[in-house]
């Protein structure tokens, strides 16, 4: 379990900062964070996840490192990326509370990303677009983006 920066306490404040290509971590532990001046309360997970408890069906758990969403709430952090995948329903309301209200990654991308990769992004971008102009029925700009992606397709398999 990961300390706090300060002192020898649990941290349960996290933030990862990239400044000029450097991430700099710091870990809080919850006196600190509150002398920091930062909002704790979105961070207590405990009354956020009243999931499985109030249940009397069987605690569901990671299938790669066992973990369950009781052993989330005291951790406050995941085992490992299958956690995602198992616990998607229970933490998908969590996730966007704490990222305000985002729950992918639309941040930016390393610069050496390869040609097929940008393409790859480029596509999944062009087919969230393709779903909101089908869904607001613009049809016309729906055909524009459809064939964009058509043509990035052949390209990719030149």
């Amino acid at each position: 379990m990961t300390t706090c920066d300060l002192c020898d306490k649990p941290a349960i404040y996290h933030d990862v900062r990239i400044v000029n290509n450097v991430p700099n971590t710091v870990h809080l532990c919850k006196e600190h964070a509150i002398e920091a001046g930062i909002d704790i309360a979105q961070s207590d997970f405990s009354v956020v996840l009243k999931i499985q408890e109030q249940s009397k069906s069987p605690i569901k758990s990671c299938p790669d490192c066992g973990m369950t969403i009781p052993d989330y709430k005291k951790a406050t952090l995941l085992g490992c990326p299958t956690c995602y995948e198992t616990f998607s329903g229970e933490l998908d309301g969590v996730i966007k509370r704490v990222q305000n209200n985002k729950s992918e990654h639309i941040g930016s991308c390393p610069n050496q990303l390869g040609e097929s990769t940008q393409r790859e992004l480029l596509i999944r971008n062009l087919l969230k677009e393709l779903n909101e102009a089908v869904q607001t029925e613009a049809y016309e700009k729906a055909a524009v983006i459809r064939d964009q992606i058509k043509t990035l397709h052949e390209q990719k398999d030149d």
